[in-house]
């Protein structure tokens, strides 16, 4: 009978008891690929329940806050990589007014005003890096409008065509769209699209 009862306390007590120290040291391990099951329905075994719970909670807090990681750094090298465009297109504007390309004065306010333009655009995308470096977060903002196709990509080519020039990359643009039109769409996040696609 001692036997027994002996064998009865060790199955129903220390047994649980080891896999929660097993279990333990797997978390402060930070390993959290494990299970825990409960023998019992007393309540050493709802004591294993719970910390199987736990386990499930602190799994999926790990895998969001690496997904919430990888895509922060996923968005600033795009914005990284974004930056690159205007940069671009304000050098070749102002090689251009070096060099005497804009020879007349509707030229030279059209550089200018192009110029002051993707200044305004690096300046929103510095800050849009500014902002998703110090947050977490995994939602893109959006900010929608009406866009004439034509206008749209008429400056996407005219930007895509000074970044392609300084790679002595040839490009050819043709619009086949009516000129009036329109769509409702983020500009920026559709530009970002464009530029990645031609970029690959």
């Amino acid at each position: 009978t001692a036997s027994m009862l002996a064998i009865w306390i060790y199955s129903g007590m220390i047994n649980p008891i080891r896999k929660l120290q097993i279990a333990t040291k797997n978390i402060m391990e930070d390993n959290l690929d494990f299970t825990i099951e409960a023998d019992t329905n007393d309540e050493i075994g709802e004591l294993c329940q719970n910390f199987e719970e736990m386990r499930k909670r602190l799994k999926e807090y790990s895998e969001e806050r690496l997904n919430n990681e990888r895509q922060n750094r996923e968005l600033i090298s795009n914005i990284s990589h974004d930056l690159k465009t205007p940069l671009t297109a304000v050098r070749g504007y102002v090689e251009g007014i070096i060099d005497g390309v804009a020879d007349t004065p509707e030229k030279m306010d059209h550089y200018i005003k192009t110029i002051y333009n993707k200044t305004n655009e690096m300046t929103r995308l510095v800050n849009e890096l500014t902002l998703y470096s110090q947050i977490n977060t995994n939602r893109i903002p959006y900010n929608f409008t009406i866009l004439s196709v034509n206008d749209y990509f008429n400056d996407c080519s005219e930007d895509l065509s000074l970044d392609l020039e300084a790679k002595n990359v040839e490009f050819g643009y043709f619009n086949y769209v009516e000129k009036n039109v329109r769509i409702i769409a983020d500009p920026e996040q559709l530009k970002r699209v464009i530029n990645n696609i031609i970029g690959n």
